[in-house]
C-alpha cells in the first residue's frame, strides 16, 4: 500500500500516516474527544512517575485503519532528533498518547504536545518525548534509539544537563 499522508490542519498535536486507510493529524481537542473507554484520567496509577491525561494508542490507530502490511510504528519527536521504530501489534496494547496535564494541553517543558508512553517495557527509550508524527509501515521505519549501554547513558546524560 502507498504511503499515505494526512491534510495538514492547524493546532495539530500529532499526525498519524503511511499504511493507513484514513491519515489524520489530530488536534488536543480531537484526543480529549477520543471515547471515554480509552482515556486513561491519570497516568501516575499505571507509573508514578508521571502525571497526566491520555488516549490508549489502539484507540487511535483503529481510527486512522491500519493498512494490512503495517507491521511497524515510527514514532519520531518535533525536532526531528528522536525517533523509536516498534513493532505495531505488540506497541498498540499498552502504549499511551499523553496529551493534557493538569486540564491543559501538554507543555513542550513536559513533553508536549504529545507524549507517546509505553508502560512498563523494558527499554524506556522507546518512550518519545515531544512526538509530533507517527508512520505506520510494512518494514521498520528510523530509529535513532541507543544500541548500546554507552550510547544510552550518553543520551540520558545529555538529558539531565538540559533540565
Amino acid at each position: 500500500m502507498p504511503q499515505r499522508k494526512a491534510p495538514r490542519k492547524p493546532g495539530a498535536a500529532l499526525v498519524i500516516e503511511g499504511d493507513c486507510a484514513r491519515p489524520t493529524a489530530f488536534t488536543h481537542y480531537d484526543l480529549g474527544q477520543v471515547h471515554e473507554y480509552y482515556q486513561v484520567d491519570d497516568i501516575a496509577k499505571l507509573d508514578q512517575r508521571l502525571e497526566g491525561k491520555a488516549v490508549r494508542l489502539r484507540k487511535l490507530i483503529d481510527l486512522v485503519g491500519p493498512g494490512f502490511h503495517a507491521k511497524y510504528l515510527t514514532v519520531e519527536s518535533e525536532d526531528g532528533k528522536f525517533s523509536a521504530s516498534l513493532p505495531l501489534e505488540e506497541t498498540m496494547r499498552t502504549a499511551l498518547v499523553v496529551y493534557e496535564k493538569k486540564g491543559k494541553p501538554l507543555d513542550r517543558e513536559d513533553g508536549g504536545p504529545v507524549r507517546f508512553i509505553i508502560p512498563y517495557f523494558p527499554d524506556k527509550c522507546a518512550n518519545v518525548k515531544g512526538a509530533v508524527h507517527m508512520v505506520l509501515s510494512e518494514e521498520p521505519g528510523r530509529d535513532t534509539r541507543p544500541s548500546n549501554a554507552k550510547e544510552h547513558d550518553a543520551l540520558h546524560a545529555a538529558e539531565k544537563a538540559k533540565s
